[in-house]
């Protein structure tokens, strides 16, 4: 998808060939929903995005955090079924591959990405990635069983950013599971396995439903806008930044910024990025 520029500004959707990636897949699959019934939480709970379960996992900024920290479960259930996901080696392929779309993509804004998560572990040696094969600071894992959002935003994550969702379980992706993408106008079939980014923060976007007695999980991986933000300020908050005598540029500097990381569409499909 792209602008009336030609910036590219979502990527939908991406599935590797071969059995391989069907395999880890599957793995996935099963592995998603063993960590739902680990984890104890109600499946039917309603929450701003839905009515299913998540865990969480990574780290952030924002929300009244002092600082960048870790995202912490609370019960030890939740942080079993955490450990059984980051384990996984087919949960860490699929990261994998949403890490290698972002860098394919958008190389520059990987490199943004990369460089604020470097910096802040540096300065907070504490904080654990949650994949080393991937450069996003937090994963969500949405484990069902009927991962079907409500028309929402992201608004803490970056707003010119990518949040990477790659779509699990076992539904008839030709009925239902499809993403609206409400200010666009579209609605996009989404397999299980396919992996699809888009900038979540101003994108409204939501799920088709599924039927009664399928499933649908997902990987959603992405980073706090907070976390940029507090690179910008000097590794400190904008308030400190700002009691210091400094003046943050405004909001449009910062996004027409933003939006030059981003590669334009050449016309050619030999040749995607320029």
């Amino acid at each position: 998808i792209v602008n009336s520029d030609g910036e590219i500004l979502a990527v939908l959707p991406r599935t590797p060939a071969g059995e391989k990636w069907q395999q880890a897949v599957q793995e996935a699959t099963s592995v998603m929903s063993d960590a739902r019934a680990e984890c104890g939480k109600d499946p039917t709970l309603v929450h701003r995005r839905g009515a299913y379960c998540t865990v969480v996992d990574g780290w952030s900024y924002g929300g009244g955090q002092p600082h960048p920290m870790k995202l912490v479960e609370k019960t030890v259930r939740a942080k079993r079924a955490l450990q059984k996901l980051r384990q996984s080696p087919a949960v860490q392929k699929i990261a994998g591959f949403g890490d290698n779309c972002l860098k394919t993509h958008a190389p520059d804004l990987y490199v943004h990405y990369e460089t604020t998560r470097n910096m802040i572990e540096e300065q907070f040696p504490e904080l654990e990635r949650v994949f080393t094969n991937s450069v996003f600071a937090s994963t969500t894992f949405n484990l069902g069983p009927r991962t079907v959002t409500f028309g929402h935003r992201d608004h803490q994550n970056l707003p010119f950013g990518w949040c990477c969702v790659t779509a699990l379980g076992n539904f008839d992706d030709t009925k239902g599971g499809h993403l609206i993408l409400w200010d666009l106008n579209l609605v996009i079939r989404i397999p299980a396995g396919a992996t699809y980014l888009i900038p979540s923060a101003i994108l409204k976007h939501s799920n088709v439903d599924i039927a009664r007695g399928e499933t649908r999980m997902s990987i959603t991986q992405y980073s706090a806008g907070g976390l940029f933000r507090w690179v910008a300020c000097g590794m400190r908050s904008q308030a400190a930044y700002v009691r210091e005598g400094n003046k943050m540029p405004s909001g449009e500097d910062r996004w027409h910024e933003g939006i030059a990381l981003l590669r334009k569409w050449s016309g050619n499909p030999d040749k995607p990025i320029s």
